[in-house]
């Protein structure tokens, strides 16, 4: 049959049966030899052929198989040979690295049991010295809780002045003495002891000085500026750049920040002023507590805050307001003109005119000379009547108003009241902020409605009062014309009863 090396084998039948399995194998492995060596033919076509191509029927003996087997088994002897040299080379260098290995570790251990000993004498004379050191330092172990303690204090203090703008990380030392003298690890110097002893007349003499810095100041954002700060002691800061206003000094973050508001009142002219130095004597405001004091009056509501706090009720309270000033001052304004008209008029009985109230009530006793007593009174009380209602015009409205702005406060505190209840069962009283709204509003309105109450019940007493002073005197003139008239009445009756029968009667 053809091979794969392009030869031919050709093998008997009866030979194939005599050796059975074993020849079946070598052919095979004939075969593969034949084939590596076809390939090495066809990659290196210049390399001479090693043998010639056998022919099964010129070579078909058991013999060339054999040698073709041996060749192969001497191939394979020497792979395994250099392979197991390999393996003993790598194994000695694995016993040259085990026995550095333990030559390093018994090294080691001898090491550790050196310094075990070592660590026992360090012991034994660190009890020894500590001992030594609690002998020397005796009574003075009193003495260095007390520094460690003012030291201690101190830190927070200096840390919350506003001198550590001018005399930065004093903290630091005064952190490390009290752990010395905390710790007892050594015995204090006289040099501690009078650093911690000028740190205190320094500081005490800083709290009483004015100095003017440059320094950087911060904004609530973490922006920072260099400014010209003013140290009012240990109280306040303050700068005119670029605006008249107060510092804060910041303990924890040890730096100068602005304020987000400025306290509502003198305190921004007072300020300009010091800094100006344009006067002898000059007053600025200082917060002994050393800034505590203004934040809260930074943060005290301004006026319109206030009424914003009211809500709808408090600005319908102000709308009334505003209706009775206006009304007062509307009708002050007409009473007094009227007033004044019916005072020059009284001036000129004899002269009436119709634009003033007393004038037209002396028209209206003119036009009606020939009339009956009777029927010039109700003529009289009718233009009475008609001027007290135009005196009187709107004054109702200023009493109602007066009634019903206090109504009106009680309607915001109830629904102040409501909405601080509404607070109060969605999150608890837990916060006090969430329950500050509904209480403000409920404050608020009410002042709000006692202040606009109030003046309007005395701007309608004081109205009234005017317009019933000109009314009272309209219904004298009326009440002294009906005397008048009376008393002429009375002369004429008297007259004709008093003349001789038949005699004429002058009118």
């Amino acid at each position: 049959m053809p091979g794969d090396s392009g030869g031919r084998w050709v093998i008997c039948g009866k030979q194939t049966i005599r050796v059975g399995g074993a020849a079946l194998l070598l052919l095979a492995l004939g075969a593969t030899a034949d084939r590596a060596h076809a390939q090495d033919q066809a990659a290196d076509p210049a390399k001479p052929a090693a043998t010639a191509p056998v022919d099964a029927r010129d070579d078909a003996s058991l013999d060339a198989v054999v040698r073709q087997m041996r060749a192969a088994r001497e191939q394979a002897k020497q792979r395994l040979q250099s392979r197991e040299q390999v393996f003993k080379a790598r194994l000695d260098e694995s016993k040259a690295q085990l026995s550095s290995a333990e030559q390093a570790l018994a090294a080691a251990e001898a090491e550790g049991r050196r310094l075990e000993g070592v660590f026992d004498a360090n012991k034994t004379e660190l009890a020894d010295k500590a001992e030594l050191l609690k002998d020397k330092i005796g009574a003075l172990k009193e003495l260095f809780g007390v520094f460690q303690q003012n030291a201690s204090d101190l830190i927070g203090a200096f840390n919350g002045s506003a001198t550590s703008l001018q005399y930065p990380d004093r903290d630091v030392w005064l952190e490390g003495f009290a752990n010395r003298m905390k710790n007892a690890s050594e015995v204090t110097s006289a040099d501690d002891i009078k650093t911690l002893w000028f740190e205190l007349l320094r500081e005490i003499n800083a709290r009483g000085q004015i100095v003017r810095l440059s320094a950087p100041v911060f904004t609530p954002a973490g922006e920072s500026s260099r400014r010209e700060v003013v140290r009012l002691g240990g109280f306040s800061l303050i700068t005119a750049q670029p605006s008249p206003a107060y510092l804060q000094w910041k303990a924890g973050q040890q730096r100068v920040e602005t304020m987000v508001r400025q306290p509502v009142g003198p305190y921004g002219p007072q300020i300009e002023r010091y800094l100006a130095g344009d006067q002898a004597l000059s007053t600025v405001s200082l917060d002994p507590t050393g800034g505590t004091l203004i934040e809260l009056l930074a943060e005290k509501p301004t006026v319109e805050e206030r009424v914003d706090q009211g809500g709808l009720v408090g600005y319908m309270i102000i709308a009334l307001g505003a209706v009775a000033f206006l009304l007062a001052a509307s009708k002050l304004l007409d009473i007094a003109v009227i007033s004044l008209r019916v005072g020059l008029q009284r001036r000129r009985m004899d002269q009436p005119k119709a634009n003033n109230a007393l004038g037209r009530l002396l028209l209206v006793y003119r036009d009606n000379a020939h009339a009956d007593p009777e029927t010039l009174e109700m003529r009289l009380h009718d233009r009475v009547a008609k001027e007290t209602g135009r005196i009187q015009r709107f004054l109702v409205f200023l009493a109602i108003i007066a009634a019903v702005a206090p109504l009106m406060g009680l309607l915001g505190t109830v629904v102040g009241m409501i909405n601080t209840f509404q607070a109060i069962t969605l999150y608890g009283t837990g916060d006090p902020q969430t329950m500050a709204g509904g209480i403000s509003q409920a404050l608020i309105t009410t002042v709000l409605g006692l202040v606009v109450a109030v003046p309007a019940v005395l701007l309608n007493a004081v109205v009234s009062a005017r317009a019933k002073r000109v009314i009272n005197r309209l219904r004298q003139q009326k009440a002294l014309l009906l005397g008048d008239r009376l008393a002429e009445r009375t002369l004429s009756s008297t007259a004709a009863t008093s003349s001789p029968l038949g005699a004429p009667q002058t009118a």
